[in-house]
């Protein structure tokens, strides 16, 4: 049915362009307390800093010693939003530290960051912290400082375990040390560990793939992320293998990882235990706020992004009163939930959003004959096959709004 696949939720939707509104100042778009408050705001934490660049990836990030004044900065910047009445009324549900890697930073540092949030703003009860980290970058002394200030999820760059792979993905040290540091993490109390997976990299084989899949099955993780490798041009390594063994190596995953009691949360993340609190309040069109170097998110239908050079975050900081941000027409949360019910493994449940009503219904009725869609109680569900083709379906769909 699809000529080629798209691999990233990044390339799977039309663009926003119609719904902007022009630039709004912050700190007057947020001047007004909130008329509700669901209690499903997020925070997004960006550390542009890696210790060591992997071969696959193209992310906002730089090869050097974290500068020393970005914490600092980070922890005055959650002071100056907590003094906005939006912000002050805003009860949040997750915060993610993403980059990068965020444990480049001390513990100190992310200790600061973590204690300020918690003295200046507002958080459920069962509010989700996460961290992003490399095995190396997260020592025991690091984790134990970290959950005892109040992370409770762990999202852990491992990739592969075979050490063939993670060379060829200049991955520092070996998948029995990466074993052994998701292990220790495993037993903290009430602390979610995930892991991230790239399989179809040059030269695995399938024995390859099953290694990986015993090792988390062994560690009964509470979820993974699988990435099929993207060809990226800013990447060094070598390209993926063809279609039909990134097909045959995704549907080995979905079978053997069901048989170990795992599920589809999204397109790319199998869970028996993890909630993703915060890509799934995002999903649904949830307020995210962003902090650090290199930051994106939206809070009001104010879109904000930061700058990636601390240098320029500093002065973005300094000039808190005339930040400006792109407002978008309210209308633009349809979208992102339409998007959102398809990362989740959904067809989009608000149907007046097509433009041609006719033209999806035929879409609709092509998708189940082709075995990619399968009815649910008030809708349809992707099937494996579905999930495999998910982010060109969402193309393909965004394209009939």
């Amino acid at each position: 049915m699809f000529k080629e696949r798209i691999k990233t939720h990044h390339s799977a939707m039309s663009e926003g362009k119609k719904y902007v509104r022009g630039v709004a100042g912050v700190k007057e778009a947020l001047s007004e307390g909130r008329l509700d408050d669901p209690g499903n705001a997020t925070i997004y934490v960006h550390v542009p800093y890696c210790s060591k660049i992997c071969s696959f990836c193209n992310m906002r990030r730089t090869l050097q010693t974290p500068d020393r004044e970005l914490a600092p900065l980070i922890v005055r910047d959650i002071a100056q939003y907590a003094s906005l009445p939006y912000i002050r009324d805003t009860r949040f549900d997750a915060v993610y530290f993403g980059g990068g890697t965020p444990t480049t930073l001390s513990a100190e540092e992310l200790v600061s960051i973590l204690s300020a949030m918690r003295e200046h703003l507002h958080f459920t009860e069962d509010a989700e912290f996460t961290i992003e980290t490399t095995v190396t970058e997260l020592t025991q002394d690091k984790s134990d400082a970290l959950v005892a200030a109040g992370v409770n999820r762990f999202s852990v760059g491992v990739q592969t375990f075979d050490d063939r792979g993670r060379k060829s993905m200049n991955r520092t040290g070996t998948g029995d040390a990466a074993y052994k540091r998701l292990a220790a993490l495993r037993q903290y109390k009430d602390v979610t560990v995930s892991m991230d997976l790239i399989y179809n990299y040059p030269g695995q084989t399938d024995e390859d793939l099953e290694r990986d899949l015993d090792r988390i099955a062994a560690l009964s993780l509470d979820g993974f992320s699988l990435y099929s490798l993207i060809n990226m041009k800013e990447a060094s390594i070598g390209e993926a293998q063809n279609e039909e063994r990134d097909e045959r190596f995704f549907m080995r995953i979905a079978q053997k990882m069901r048989g170990e009691g795992y599920e589809f949360l999204e397109l790319t993340k199998m869970v028996k235990g993890d909630r993703y609190k915060y890509i799934m309040n995002r999903h649904r069109a949830a307020d995210t706020l962003p902090l650090g170097a290199g930051a994106g998110g939206s809070v009001d239908s104010v879109a904000l992004m930061t700058p990636v050079a601390v240098s320029e975050y500093a002065s973005y900081v300094e000039d808190f009163d005339q930040r400006q941000g792109m407002r978008f027409a309210k209308e633009y949360d349809e979208v992102t939930r339409f998007k959102g019910d398809l990362q989740t493994c959904r067809l989009p449940r608000n149907e007046a959003l097509y433009r041609d009503r006719e033209a999806y219904e035929k879409m609709r009725a092509s998708l189940l004959e082709e075995g990619l869609i399968e009815p649910e109680e008030g809708g349809y569900r992707l099937t494996d096959a579905g999930i495999f083709w998910g982010n060109t379906i969402s193309r393909k769909l965004s394209e009939l709004l």
